[in-house]
């Protein structure tokens, strides 16, 4: 699962999809007095960005837990998407790279209006609807890396789009 990302709500949010889900998160959360525990328990993979041998643990993590039969979630945009007028960010390559290699489908999730029910540096919530939509599986056996970012970015734009309607 590839999904877009918005706010310190969408981890949270994306449990609407009913699946229990293996996080890829940057280090310093899992640093986190609560949520870190949580997350750590849950089994989610750690990531120092900043460390291209911890980058290669994660992904041989990550590789793992999907040979167990696991479930992902990545934020291919790497941190929340702070502007409101991009829809997306730049992706960086490991899901697709991981999909490609292993073959696995990759899903994306578009979620609405995450960052205005909890806006960044808000300790309170704002109730206001939040809205999302999942793609049907993307099929990754034999292709690159490349074109499935590609093709990912095209339909979660599109799909942002039509939550904006």
């Amino acid at each position: 699962l590839v999904s877009n990302h918005r706010s310190n709500l969408d981890p949270l949010f994306v449990f609407v999809i009913g699946r229990p889900l293996v996080f890829l998160s940057k280090k310093s959360v899992l640093k986190a007095p609560v949520i870190g525990r949580w997350m750590r328990w849950c089994g989610d993979v750690a990531v120092d960005r900043s460390e291209k041998s911890s980058r290669e643990k994660s992904l041989q993590a990550m590789r793992e837990s999907l040979s167990r039969g696991n479930s992902l979630l990545v934020f291919p945009e790497g941190t929340r998407q702070a502007d409101p007028q991009v829809a997306l960010g730049p992706f960086k390559d490991g899901a697709f790279a991981m999909a490609s290699e292993t073959g696995v489908p990759l899903v994306a999730l578009v979620m609405h209006n995450t960052h205005l029910v909890w806006t960044k540096g808000s300790l309170f919530l704002n109730f206001l609807p939040l809205r999302y939509l999942l793609s049907e599986p993307i099929v990754s056996q034999g292709r690159t890396p490349s074109a499935l970012k590609e093709e990912t970015v095209e339909k979660m734009t599109k799909m942002i789009q039509s939550l904006k309607e």
